[in-house]
């Protein structure tokens, strides 16, 4: 496969790159001799039908995986910790705590390091914050959960789904958090919804269940 580099940036600082990466599940090669390299400016999309391999491909690319074949790299400035965040969609709160331990957890956890301007919008904070995380709706779950995961600023990251069971405003609110942190981040999002228009400008690799086919966005990549 001829190798793919998605030059967004004439000198990225971040950079994900892909080298000959094979997975195979069961006795079926979700992807096979894929080289791809991915840099800040703009999300990456991963598409597909349900059970096409989404999933197994972004945890790879997370690195919560090991490929079958190929080598993946996260490469960044000398000396600085190459963070990759990942988001999937069966993470869960802890339930017996409240919205307020929690909001309070991860301020304590962000003490010191950056944070990403406007990831709170997607926790307004409506519910009482005494309101255990077991009692609340699966839909205000998932925007605390990815308001704590995107208000932390990592030059890695890589959601599974961010998009289920949310509603329009907030899918709206997270597309423009993707946008603003993929300006400075390695930003990859798999997702069966179609690309939200004002981010399709980015690469799109479609799988089909055996293997990662061209996509019809004006940027494709195979």
């Amino acid at each position: 496969m001829v190798p793919l580099p998605d030059a967004l940036t004439p000198n990225p600082t971040w950079r994900l790159r892909v080298e000959g990466l094979g997975i195979r599940r069961r006795r079926t090669w979700i992807v096979a001799g894929f080289t791809w390299e991915h840099h800040p400016g703009h999300i990456a999309w991963i598409t597909g039908e349900n059970g096409a391999g989404k999933s197994s491909l972004l945890r790879v690319l997370a690195g919560r995986a090991r490929p079958t074949t190929g080598s993946i790299s996260w490469d960044g400035p000398p000396g600085q910790r190459p963070l990759r965040l990942y988001y999937h969609p069966t993470m869960g709160l802890p339930p017996r705590s409240t919205l307020g331990d929690w909001r309070r957890l991860l301020a304590s956890l962000g003490e010191g390091e950056p944070t990403v301007p406007g990831a709170w919008t997607l926790d307004p904070g409506r519910a009482p914050a005494d309101r255990r995380l077991g009692q609340i709706s699966t839909g205000e779950a998932r925007r605390v959960l990815l308001a704590g995961l995107l208000g932390r600023a990592a030059p890695f990251l890589l959601l599974d789904e961010p998009y289920e069971h949310l509603s329009a405003g907030a899918r709206d609110r997270l597309t423009e958090i993707l946008v603003r942190i993929a300006r400075e981040s390695v930003v990859v999002v798999a997702t069966n919804r179609e690309i939200p228009a004002r981010a399709a400008d980015g690469p799109v690799l479609r799988l089909d269940g055996t293997r990662v086919e061209p996509a019809t966005a004006p940027r494709e990549v195979l």
